[in-house]
């Protein structure tokens, strides 16, 4: 058993670690679709079928940005709103469970759009192996 604040911390550090992750085999994701990128005359061109996995992954690191976009703005006003009220530093305040919905929101969309992403990336290369 341990107290419930070291759950919050736990909670803190995993959904950190997850998005650190995310966004690192989101950029490994670019990096093995440019692999298989073929050049043209004009330049380069993807498989069609990496299209969507670039997509998905654009979306991810778009979602991963939103989410601290968010995250920065709810919680500046949050700050700025009490602080004006006078309260000071070390005065506790409760947050509303509420101001975490949206950032739930973004945070799950971003692993899951690279987690699709990854999916069809897999089945890219598996049928370059295969056939």
């Amino acid at each position: 058993m341990q107290e419930l604040s070291e759950y919050k911390k736990d909670y803190y550090a995993f959904t950190g670690k997850l998005s650190d992750i995310n966004r690192q085999i989101a950029f490994a994701g670019i990096a093995i679709i440019w692999i298989f990128k073929t050049s043209t005359k004009t330049g380069f061109k993807l498989d069609d079928n990496l299209i969507a996995p670039a997509i998905f992954i654009v979306l991810g690191l778009a979602f991963d940005m939103f989410q601290y976009i968010y995250q920065s703005l709810t919680w500046t006003i949050f700050y700025t709103f009490y602080k004006r009220k006078g309260v000071t530093e070390d005065f506790e305040v409760d947050s509303p469970e509420y101001l975490n919905w949206i950032s739930w929101v973004f945070f799950f969309f971003k692993v899951l759009f690279i987690i699709t992403a990854y999916w069809k990336i897999f089945w890219f290369v598996y049928y370059k192996i295969t056939h």
